[in-house]
């Protein structure tokens, strides 16, 4: 175990590397950028139908100072020396350092990334063992039935719904992640406040992945009861509760664990619809605008983040199912 574990550490620097090329390859050659966007305006300044107003010698300076005018490779080994520096290069809507820009949007997206993540699986191991547990229940059949609706809901379509059905009619906050005069405030009312916020823009993001995680530990725990080690346990004494709890579900629990890396990587990233429709400021909402303002540097430096993240959320997965799946043998030869 320990030592596919150390293997997939010493991959890391290798897909990073990977990773950072494709993406600076990728928003190098893809239509619509820095020089683009720089000439678009131009023209637009210029009232130019068909040619810019720049003259050769003002385009050869913007290609210098875009770095347009060198090969791949040298401008890569630029920008990657930069951002091991923790240099992400200046974003052209803000001129404002990148990385300046994702730490103002970092405590949005880490606060609904984190509470969400932990909402989602914490939930879903209580509602997927009542509804493995008591099938039969009407109330059971109820949950369910809400379930398949948060399933069948997207993300944005469920936060749209709350925000007309509940947020209009003043039961909670229309937007925003605090109120006026948060400030001056006690802690215990600055509690309050952000709690109400943040209440709908959590149920959005949670509600959909909730039901997923829910029916897929649902599956899972009803074919470990039927399986040798759930019947092995009832014919030693064990009650139905204790072969659910003790011998199901440590085995059931491992598709969800397999979907942390997933998971991480999306709730982090945000979502732009739910952040437009709530009025938030996190990475979603920043990844729409530097894509829409063709911000090349700003969507450089995003997607890099977001590959960064998916690459530690499957490392997560990996070591968190070794450590919980006693069956894993991930060593050639270990028994």
């Amino acid at each position: 175990m320990y030592g596919y574990l150390i293997r997939r550490l010493l991959l890391v620097p290798v897909t990073v590397l990977g990773l950072t090329l494709l993406i600076f390859s990728i928003t190098r050659f893809l239509p619509g950028g820095p020089l683009d966007r720089h000439l678009a305006q131009e023209m637009t300044q210029a009232n130019a139908i068909a040619l810019p107003t720049l003259s050769d010698e003002q385009l050869a300076g913007l290609k210098q100072y875009y770095g347009m005018d060198q090969p791949l490779f040298k401008a890569y080994g630029a920008w990657l020396t930069a951002l091991m520096q923790g240099n992400l290069g200046t974003s052209l809507r803000y001129q404002e350092p990148v990385w300046t820009l994702m730490q103002q949007r970092l405590p949005v997206s880490l606060l609904f990334g984190v509470a969400s993540l932990f909402c989602s699986y914490g939930l879903c191991i209580g509602l997927g063992l009542l509804c493995a547990y008591r099938p039969e229940n009407l109330m059971v059949r109820g949950l369910q039935g809400l379930l398949l609706i948060f399933n069948a809901i997207p993300s944005s379509i469920m936060a749209m719904l709350l925000f007309f059905l509940v947020a209009a009619n003043g039961y909670f906050p229309l937007g925003g992640l605090t109120s006026e005069g948060f400030t001056d405030l006690n802690a215990w009312e600055k509690f309050q406040d952000l709690l109400a916020h943040a209440t709908l823009p959590l149920i959005a993001y949670c509600a959909h992945n909730l039901a997923v995680l829910t029916f897929i530990l649902k599956d899972s725990l009803r074919d470990e009861l039927a399986g040798e080690a759930v019947r092995m346990a009832r014919a030693k004494g064990a009650s139905a509760a204790e072969a659910l709890l003790f011998h199901a579900l440590p085995l059931a629990i491992l598709p969800i664990i397999s979907q942390i890396g997933h998971q991480i990587s999306l709730v982090l990233a945000g979502s732009f619809l739910i952040e437009r429709i709530f009025n938030l400021n996190g990475f979603g909402l920043l990844s729409f605008e530097a894509l829409h303002e063709r911000d090349y540097p700003l969507v450089i430096g995003l997607l890099t983040v977001a590959g960064l993240l998916h690459i530690i959320g499957n490392l997560l997965s990996d070591f968190c199912l070794s450590w919980a799946d006693p069956r894993i043998r991930l060593t050639r030869g270990e028994r």
